[in-house]
């Protein structure tokens, strides 16, 4: 196996495997994993799913002997709990591991600091690598945790004049075959996928994956008056078990029997000033839900409250070279007086896709210049943002 020079390329190596498996632990994070040993590579694994071994137990068990007096990689700090598993810090002791390279702490009340402590009584010597890429690879983790919200990201396809559909509303299809192949693997990386009902009735999408391999997120869909199911009109794809309706507090009972009738889930939330579902209220819901991250993808009515909120943490745009005319905005709903006023964003990384352009923004910080930034290269690992309000409660992994 490749060998390993230093803490650096170590933990860069558990931060490949952890990218390995996103999207299929939720709600646990997917965790990397790597063991040293005289330089060499003698194990390396990323989470199972939940209820399944961590990260740090598979490694262990490819390593099997060869684990005593190695240094372990790992990308978030072991558990010392009994959860779903056992503790993974008296599975490293047993093993023999001489010495653990931790890439973030994990921030759960339950578990911030407790793994490390517990690591070092045993008589491991610990280190706390300061890199940023842990701390990206988790940001889906680390912001619910933090804040008891999704990470948000907006997604979606334009043509070069910024319309996501003709006139009529089509919008099949903006992009290449490359570009939706790389934005279902977006939809395997995140928790949950949202729309608005205007979406669901013009477009009927399955919000899967099945362009790709990975786990479906589950569905989220928007709808103020609970209008996703007419009566007398045939079923939506994305009306399913799990699916979750955000919907008023004053609907009628008989819509809301045909949308449980699917086994989707209608869920009352307060409305805003302009009379929609709160954006707000909805993610403090999905937070309470245990949902780690969401993707918004759209239409533009849903990114215009979005973005009216300030609530998303990133946002992808992928670029066809299209003209599409007078079709709906991005973001609708959104003005401002001045060019002054409008938000500054923070482009990260650009890539080309089969003739189109994917782009990546997170919002700019306030002492940002007239200029951003470009990073031409591989797909990034979405960096969490927003306030470190630490919540009380969180899901044992």
């Amino acid at each position: 196996m490749a060998r390993v020079a230093d803490d650096a390329a170590g933990m860069a190596l558990a931060v490949r495997w952890a990218r390995r498996g996103l999207g299929s632990t939720y709600p646990n994070p997917c965790v990397g994993a790597v063991i040293v040993r005289r330089g060499e590579v003698v194990g390396a694994a990323h989470s199972a799913a939940t209820g399944g071994p961590h990260a740090e137990v598979r490694a262990i068990a490819r390593a099997g002997a060869r684990c005593r007096g190695a240094t372990l990689f790992v990308t978030l700090e072991p558990c010392c709990h009994q959860g779903r598993t056992g503790p993974c810090t008296e599975a490293i002791a047993a093993a023999g591991v001489a010495k653990v390279v931790v890439g973030v702490r994990d921030p759960a009340a339950h578990a911030s600091g407790k793994g490390i402590a517990r690591l070092r009584r045993l008589g491991i010597e610990v280190v706390e690598l300061a890199s940023p890429e842990p701390s990206a690879v988790h940001a889906h983790y680390l912001h619910h945790v933090r804040t008891g919200r999704p990470f948000v990201t907006l997604k979606a396809a334009v043509g070069i004049d910024g319309r996501i559909a003709v006139s009529t509303g089509d919008s099949k299809w903006i992009t290449s075959d490359a570009a939706r192949r790389d934005a279902h693997r977006l939809r395997a990386q995140h928790h949950a996928i949202a729309v608005g009902v205007g979406t669901v009735a013009s477009d009927d999408p399955r919000l899967d994956v099945r362009l790709v391999r990975g786990r479906s997120p589950i569905a989220v869909v928007f709808d103020t008056r609970l209008r996703v199911l007419a009566k007398g009109k045939a079923t939506p794809a994305v009306l399913r078990p799990g699916t979750l309706v955000l919907h008023g507090p004053e609907v009628a009972a008989a819509a809301l029997a045909r949308v449980r009738a699917t086994g989707a889930e209608p869920v009352a939330i307060g409305l805003d000033a302009r009379g929609h579902v709160d954006v707000e209220l909805a993610l403090v819901e999905l937070g309470r839900r245990e949902i780690r991250s969401l993707l918004v993808e759209g239409g533009g009515t849903l990114h215009g409250a979005f973005v009216r909120a300030a609530a998303w943490q990133r946002w992808i745009v992928y670029t066809a070279p299209r003209l599409l005319g007078r079709g709906p905005t991005l973001c609708d709903g959104v003005e401002w007086a001045r060019v002054v006023d409008a938000p500054r964003l923070l482009r990260e990384a650009v890539r080309p896709l089969g003739g189109d352009l994917r782009c990546d923004y997170v919002p700019a910080p306030a002492s940002a210049g007239p200029r951003s930034g470009a990073q031409v290269g591989p797909e990034p690992t979405p960096r969490a943002t927003g306030p470190a309000a630490a919540v009380k409660r969180a899901r044992l992994r």
